[in-house]
């Protein structure tokens, strides 16, 4: 059996990070990651990687009273109402379109997105939807995702897959998931670290354990083999890819070996391997994770040329 190295990146920019960051002290990572993304197909479409970018559904309005028009009449009722974009939306906290206010809209970067060769666009909900945290509910989600399929269709565009935010996920959402016409979702990669959780479980010591096992194995390599559940094609995270830090330089250099010892591993094993992050992890210190990148598509392109490994979206488990 050949293996796969799968790519999904989480974009969202400020819609991702709004609950516990604000514009003054993240902003100028977002704005990073928006001068980041060329940079980053550019480089997949030379070593042809392909890649699922699930994408926020507000990020497609190409103004203010678009993101309110497709957005649903059933909305989540999350006990901490902090969690809800509308509010800001409503209230003219953001800017009128992607000119005035590009940390909020994206329209032009899910163009350049679409035009790259390989790429497929998915969904991380219309709202960044929490699908863990008290007050969500089953019908809510499912009137989200109805939002995201619209305005994406809006610009010619179809969304099959689906990457939860922050991972969480259960049954029931995979579920309305499926109902929606998602074909395939990112699942939580292996081991008691990485079960899905509300943020409240999700502890200090939780993080402490997940950043250690990045760079030295406290659980199992991280790698996958896709499947169908029942109701969708099960596509497991491996990991995350950690942004460099220049305090922690040393740690970046054991985590970029992880990465190439288990996706080798896969390779040899004929299995899946799948890496993850956030367009906006590569907003600070950008050179330097390019450099990291650098050195996980080369490594790809060796099990590639030894070992038969193939590069595939999220989706394309679902046709092959």
């Amino acid at each position: 059996m050949t293996g796969s190295f799968v790519i999904s990146l989480d974009f969202e920019l400020m819609w991702g990070v709004r609950d516990h960051r604000s514009v003054q002290d993240y902003g100028d990572a977002v704005l990073g990651g928006r001068e980041a993304i060329p940079h980053m197909l550019a480089r997949f479409e030379a070593a042809g990687v392909r890649a699922t970018w699930a994408t926020v559904g507000l990020l497609f309005a190409r103004n203010r009273d678009e993101m309110l028009s497709f957005a649903p009449r059933d909305r989540p009722a999350y006990e901490d109402p902090g969690l809800s974009p509308y509010a800001d939306i409503e209230n003219r906290l953001i800017g009128e379109n992607e000119q005035a206010d590009p940390m909020h809209f994206g329209a032009s970067l899910i163009d350049r997105i679409a035009e790259t060769p390989g790429q497929e666009l998915a969904t991380h909900t219309y709202s960044h939807y929490y699908c863990l945290e008290p007050g969500a509910d089953a019908d809510s989600f499912e009137a989200d995702l109805a939002a995201a399929a619209a305005i994406a269709g809006h610009s010619g565009h179809k969304l099959q897959s689906i990457v939860y935010p922050r991972n969480q996920m259960s049954e029931a959402f995979i579920e309305r998931g499926a109902g929606q016409g998602i074909t395939a979702y990112r699942g939580d990669a292996r081991g008691w670290l990485y079960r899905p959780r509300a943020d409240a479980e999700t502890t200090r010591l939780f993080r402490l354990a997940r950043f250690i096992d990045g760079a030295l194995p406290l659980g199992p390599k991280q790698v996958v083999q896709p499947d169908h559940d029942g109701q969708a094609w099960n596509v497991p995270a491996s990991r995350f890819f950690r942004p460099w830090s220049k305090k922690l330089a040393f740690y970046h250099a054991l985590h970029i070996r992880r990465i190439e010892t288990e996706m080798e591993l896969a390779a040899r094993q004929g299995r899946c391997y799948h890496l993850w992050w956030h367009p906006h992890n590569f907003g600070r210190n950008t050179t330097e994770n390019f450099v990291g990148l650098d050195r996980v598509i080369e490594c790809f392109r060796r099990c590639s040329d030894e070992f038969g490994m193939v590069s595939r979206t999220m989706h394309d488990f679902t046709v092959s």
